[in-house]
């Protein structure tokens, strides 16, 4: 029974490594089984370590002081995070308001064109309109040279 334990005590010992192991590896940002998109949590270092779903949770005292460096990262983050996105939140305005700018100078030219475009399109409406009418007349026109009998006129001279 004593050397039951011992495994007990050394496999306990193993999965505590793996949790420290899996916790430094996260909070350097370097993780192994995990994304690599900065957030932390009790799951995340489960899983980081290669444990089955919960298995971290036997070992409260690590849980507790995880969540207690958690905690003071959260903190220390938030302080470093207002100073970063303010910067982050103006660069951001200034991209919506260039894009918004950008969009409006594209509607702009687009409503340009349009009109354009129409313009060209009643200018050829036009132009085939009058091209009809001088074919019309042309035809009229040969009608007529074809109907009228042209007579040459000769002098007559008195014999």
């Amino acid at each position: 029974m004593t050397g039951n334990s011992k495994l007990t005590t050394n496999r306990s010992e193993e999965t505590l490594l793996r949790l420290q192991e899996a916790l430094r590896r996260l909070l350097a940002g370097c993780p192994e089984r995990t994304k690599h998109d900065g957030r932390i949590s009790i799951s995340r270092i489960n899983a980081e370590a290669g444990l089955s779903s919960g298995a971290i949770y036997y070992y409260k005292e690590f849980v507790e002081e995880a969540k207690e460096i958690l905690s003071n990262r959260k903190s220390s983050q938030a302080d470093d995070s207002t100073e970063e996105t303010l910067p982050q939140i103006e660069k951001l305005r200034l991209q919506r308001d260039k894009e918004k700018r950008l969009k409006e100078e594209y509607r702009s030219q687009r409503d340009q064109i349009k009109s354009f475009c129409d313009k060209v399109v009643a200018k050829n409406a036009s132009l085939e309109f009058a091209l009809f009418e001088a074919l019309e007349k042309i035809e009229s026109l040969e009608d007529e040279i074809r109907l009228t009998r042209v007579i040459e006129i000769k002098k007559v001279t008195p014999q």
